[in-house]
Parts: structure tokens; sequence; C-alpha cells
């Protein structure tokens, strides 16, 4: 079988070291490369896909709402996100999928145990945001709070959530036991962070949904405040098992993906 990550760009994405050392650990001679394909292109989708005779396939930035009308049916999860992040080929049909969410939350959980009893505020409103909400939901008995600087960006969101702006976010910190970051803020070697932690509890856990870098600015000041931290390896690595079992229907080996991509960083 073969597979792939479409994306642009592409070079950058560790999806193929990942998902070859599983597929070696577990005597699979499946194959898995990164395709880049430039939004002018995108149109050409479904002849690109065919001409590679890929079973199935990862999206990343900047297509994960761009394919969706090429898709014959999507969960339920992406219905409510906008977005797909997995593509399963079955009998000439495009399933869409999002496991973002259920990726991230299921890396959340092994560092914070007591998830369900948990204050959370999540920073920002996009894509990646609305999955991981949407997941959490499932799983925190608290009202989650997602704060963003454009409060018209909560405009097409039907999820039951308190909706602030980042800057009553700063206010109400030490209110928050996990605080997530999901804006650009820090990604690409710029040191911005989206709010300031003057306000953090010395308690609270500050995550961030990106592993490159492997601490973004938000948490290298939340762990020199002494804050526990989690970064988006957990939620790189579920992702793509979620991702290897719709495919293939076994089970990963989480160990050897995790390891694979320590190893690249």
């Amino acid at each position: 079988m073969k597979y792939a990550v479409i994306g642009n760009p592409i070079d950058h994405s560790l999806s193929p070291v990942m998902h070859n050392a599983n597929f070696e650990t577990l005597n699979d001679d499946s194959t898995y490369e990164a395709i880049n394909i430039p939004e002018a292109h995108f149109h050409l989708i479904k002849e690109i896909i065919e001409d590679k005779a890929l079973s199935g396939f990862n999206v990343t930035i900047p297509h994960k709402e761009r394919i969706l009308p090429y898709l014959d049916e999507i969960d339920d999860q992406s219905k409510t996100v906008g977005a797909v992040n997995t593509v399963k080929i079955e009998g000439g049909k495009w399933i869409g999928y999002n496991t973002d969410g259920i990726g991230y939350v299921t890396g959340l959980k092994q560092a914070y145990p007591d998830l369900q009893n948990a204050y959370i505020l999540i920073l920002g409103a996009g894509g990646a945001s609305k999955g991981i909400v949407n997941e959490l939901n499932k799983h925190v008995r608290p009202k989650l709070t997602v704060a963003n600087r454009t409060m018209s960006r909560f405009d097409n969101w039907d999820l039951d959530i308190n909706k602030i702006s980042l800057s009553d976010a700063e206010k109400s910190l030490a209110e928050f036991d996990i605080i997530i970051n999901t804006t650009p803020a820090g990604m690409n070697q710029n040191k911005d962070v989206a709010i300031s932690l003057d306000q953090l509890a010395s308690h609270t856990l500050v995550s961030d949904i990106v592993y490159i870098p492997f601490k973004t600015p938000i948490l290298e000041i939340a762990e020199e405040k002494g804050n526990p931290i989690h970064n988006g390896l957990d939620m790189f690595v579920y992702q793509g098992a979620e991702s290897f079992e719709i495919w293939t229907e076994q089970t990963p080996d989480i160990q050897v993906m995790k390891e694979a991509v320590l190893k690249h960083l």
C-alpha cells in the first residue's frame, strides 16, 4: 500500500519519517511520502492522488478545508470542525476524517491525568482550536473557555463554550488549570506570544500544539516561571497513529513513531 501527506510547503514534514518507521517495525512493506501541491494546482488533486495509486493520505496546511469538496463522505468530527486531515480511499470513494483533536487530547491526558475536572483556556479560534475544543468537550466537565483577538472569528462556532478576548484572558489566567496555545505565535522562529503570562498561577500546565520548535516562546516563559509545559509532539504522533488505524485497521507502534520523530528533532 502507498500513503502520503499533502500540503504546501511540505519539505519540513516528519510524517514520512514517523509512518515509515512504523511500517518497518510492523514488517509492512507499505510506503509513505510527502507530496507538495501548490494551491494553484489543487484542482488536479484527484489526478495527482490516482497517479500515485494511494490507499490514503494525510492533509496539512493549507489544504485541510480545500479538500472538502473532493470527498464522498466525511465523519462527524470533520463536519463540526469544517476541516479534514485524513482521507481513506476505499472502493474508489474518498472518506474524510479529522484526527487532530483526538490526537491532541490523547497526549494531553498523559500530561494531565485529571483532565475531566480541569478548567481550560484555549488561545485562538482557528481550525485547530475548533477541533481540539470539539474533542475536549467529550472529556471535560467545566465549560471550556476560548480566547481570540477578534470576536467575529466565533461567528461560525456553534459549540457550547465561554468566548472571551485575549485581553480578558490575560486578566483571568489564574483561574485556569491548563492553557493551550493554538495560535501561530512562536512558530517559524518568531518570538511572539499570544498573551502575557504575568498572571499565571504556579500550578497551571501550559501547552502548545506546535512541536517545531520543541519549545515555543510561550513554553519557554512558562518553564522559566516553574510551570509544567507540554508541546505538540504527542498531538503529531497520536493523530498519525489514529490515521494509520483508519487506513489499515491495525494497531500502530506508537513508541517507535515517537522515537523516530524525536531522533530527527
